[in-house]
């Protein structure tokens, strides 16, 4: 069903299609939709946006990218009727929470597009068991590279395994020991992440993040390894960019724009719960926005952030500018928008896991990185893409990038990347820890079929 909206934003006409996602020939659900939209309307003919046919259905363990209902339309926004069934990411990843029917009502806007809305009714079922090919295979011993003995410690991965960040005592900011953190989201493999800082002040990230279809940090450009909704992986350059909206549009009367979310210096960042109960700092304007409704605007406060909202923070503005701006009750909201190395458009919307880190590897199945003389030699921890879509993950005792680089190709790996090494690397593996840290982690990146 679609609404076409006037110049205030009201519904003018309404029609519904819907989809079914668990097969050909599902009927739709016949029973009220829970939430404030409440019974969905006949369908019209009018449509300006394509919508889904009929209900569309998650499994609780699940997640599904929205956007890929709409073609990935840039500015799209999602109010959900009921949020206690589902939670729509600022990505457009519907991520389930309990089992239950709600309707989703879909706003396209831009600056050269007429609004348009829909509503649908998406429903979250019982979890499904998981299909896993190949099974996977962990392998640890001694091998010469270059010349020298070193300690090599690999994980090939089938195509599609469900992945996870987890973060040390579930909070940016924090550390704790790899295993801790594997074990208590229950996962089959990990290794660690990107680069953090470990030597002094707060251990954040150096790169960006993203987790359950939501950028959780960061903001920047660069090489990054992202896991779609069917946990296939790819891996390119790519940069982020953070477009914020009011009363369900992004045009240009109602668009605004931040820096980075959940990292401090920004003209405009954005604090999510990722972050803790606080965002951490008292400067600037602050935007309390919860249930996607604004709650509080305040200055020089460290404010709490809201379970089921955001904080943005203002650094080069006034508080009245931006009570003006952002009056108490006003629907505030943000997409991130991904582009690649050339500058266009990609469609990582429907990335749920994401880890930014450098050097590359591996490119196409060719060394990407040269070792200078006399290179230095670390612990260094790597991941790649086989050819098949499966993941390399590796650890090595002591080596160059060039060399981690040949490990992770001899195992198949056309795509890889470096992660943090050094008293960081470590990976995982069935309960054990084939590589211990040398210190506790912000983050570490997790595989299993049973995630938590």
């Amino acid at each position: 069903m679609y609404r076409k909206r006037n110049s205030w934003g009201k519904a003018a006409g309404i029609c519904l299609l819907s989809l079914s996602l668990m097969g050909a020939g599902t009927a739709a659900e016949s029973d009220g939709v829970s939430g404030a939209a409440g019974e969905i309307p006949e369908n019209v003919t009018d449509a300006l946006l394509a919508c889904p046919q009929q209900t569309v259905k998650i499994p609780l363990n699940a997640r599904i990218s929205l956007d890929a209902l709409f073609q990935y339309e840039p500015y799209l926004y999602y109010e959900v009727g009921d949020r206690s069934v589902v939670r729509v990411t600022s990505q457009g990843i519907a991520v389930p929470l309990a089992k239950g029917t709600t309707s989703v009502e879909t706003t396209v806007s831009g600056d050269n597009r007429e609004p348009a809305s829909c509503i649908f009714r998406l429903t979250v079922v019982d979890p499904t068991a998981r299909a896993i090919g190949k099974s996977p295979k962990a392998e640890s011993r001694n091998q010469k590279l270059n010349g020298k003995n070193v300690y090599v410690n690999t994980v090939v991965l089938p195509p599609g395994l469900p992945t996870d960040i987890g973060f040390g005592k579930d909070k940016i900011g924090f550390t704790e020991p790899m295993k801790a953190i594997v074990e208590r989201h229950g996962a089959s493999y990990a290794i660690n992440g990107t680069y953090f800082s470990a030597y002094g002040g707060e251990p954040v990230p150096y790169g960006t993040l993203i987790k359950d279809g939501e950028l959780v940090y960061g903001g920047t450009g660069g090489t990054l390894i992202g896991f779609g909704t069917d946990g296939r992986a790819r891996m390119e350059e790519i940069r982020a960019t953070i477009e914020g909206g009011t009363d369900g549009l992004y045009d240009s009367k109602h668009r605004w724009k931040a820096s980075w979310v959940n990292r401090t210096g920004g003209a405009t960042t954005i604090y999510t719960p990722h972050r803790g109960a606080r965002i951490g700092t008292s400067e600037g304007v602050m935007i309390v926005v919860s249930g996607g409704k604004v709650a509080k605007v305040t200055e020089k406060e460290n404010v709490k952030i809201p379970q089921d909202g955001f904080v943005i923070v203002k650094l080069r503005t006034n508080l009245k500018a931006e009570q003006e701006r952002f009056p108490i009750g006003r629907k505030v909201h943000y997409r991130v928008l991904y582009a690649n190395g050339k500058g266009r458009v990609a469609d990582w919307n429907g990335v749920v896991t994401g880890v930014h880190a450098w050097p590359r590897l591996t490119q196409d199945g060719k060394l990407a990185v040269k070792d200078e003389k006399n290179a230095e030699r670390a612990a260094r921890s790597g991941i790649g893409i086989t050819k098949d879509g499966g993941v390399v993950l590796a650890t090595v005792g002591r080596a160059t990038f060039g060399e981690i680089a040949q490990v992770l190709r001899a195992k198949g790996a056309v795509q890889a990347m470096s992660l943090d090494g050094g008293a960081s690397a470590g990976i995982y593996s069935q309960g054990v820890m084939h590589f211990t840290p040398g210190r506790e982690l912000s983050h570490t990146l997790m595989f299993g079929a049973n995630l938590r």
